[in-house]
């Protein structure tokens, strides 16, 4: 083995320990120099990082699997996906947004196979993977009754980013039912957040084929002079449909 190639193992070696480290720039620095190194053409770095995703420490496993994906094609691969469905449940919320966006990523070249893991993930215990998996399940725009059924239970979780996550989920589902736009109203005349009726009245908004009682709510809730950012989120979602009725002429 050539000095070099010695000194490369040592530093990377450095480098996946301070992976676990408990100082955000720590850990971010080893991350960068690890991209870094495996950019040069080092596959010990992709190596390591694929055996740190297995690691006891939750950090090293969250560290691990967004350095493979800043590595990018050939490294980050569906054995990152358990490390980033534990990091979508992190009290930091910076570290489950980073994961949620991956987790997307990861969605758009796997997509059965993460679909499955985030339909579990949303009917799970945990209130921040819950949240987090229906945010991705949106952005993928993942279809089959699936996605509706988890947003349906979502609509009556008791944490209420949990529900404004679900009607994330359904301003953007694609459902000739009409199932959607019941469970919307239902937010929107029922729930006990007016965030979370404003939220539902906006949804209204995007929904092409909402019904006429969808739109009496909305005209009703427009109206309404006890809640005026209620109002003014049904007024913005009647405009809304009014543009798309004429867009479809």
């Amino acid at each position: 083995m050539k000095a070099s190639d010695h000194s490369d193992a040592t530093l990377v070696e450095k480098l996946i320990r301070e992976l676990g480290d408990t100082h955000k720039t720590v850990q971010r620095r080893a991350i960068d120099e690890l991209v870094a190194i495996a950019a040069l053409g080092n596959r010990i770095v992709t190596e390591k990082l694929r055996a740190s995703i297995a690691s006891d420490d939750r950090r090293v496993r969250w560290a691990a699997a967004y350095a493979l994906a800043q590595i990018g094609a050939g490294a980050f691969a569906m054995d990152s996906a358990d490390a980033l469905c534990e990091a979508m449940a992190d009290d930091d919320g910076d570290i489950r947004w980073a994961a949620t966006n991956l987790m997307v990523q990861l969605g758009r070249e796997n997509l059965a196979e993460i679909s499955a893991r985030l339909l579990n993930l949303a009917a799970g215990n945990d209130r921040n993977a819950r949240k987090m998996a229906l945010y991705c399940i949106r952005d993928l725009e993942i279809a089959g009754p699936g996605p509706l059924a988890a947003a349906d239970r979502a609509v009556h979780d008791s944490d209420v980013h949990v529900r404004l996550a679900a009607l994330a989920v359904l301003s953007r589902i694609r459902d000739a039912s009409g199932e959607a736009v019941r469970i919307m109203l239902g937010c929107l005349k029922c729930d006990s957040d007016a965030g979370v009726r404003r939220a539902a009245a906006s949804a209204l908004g995007n929904i092409q084929s909402a019904s006429a009682d969808a739109m009496t709510a909305l005209t009703s809730a427009a109206a309404d002079p006890a809640d005026e950012s209620l109002a003014r989120a049904a007024r913005g979602a009647l405009d809304r449909l009014e543009k798309l009725r004429l867009e479809k002429r």
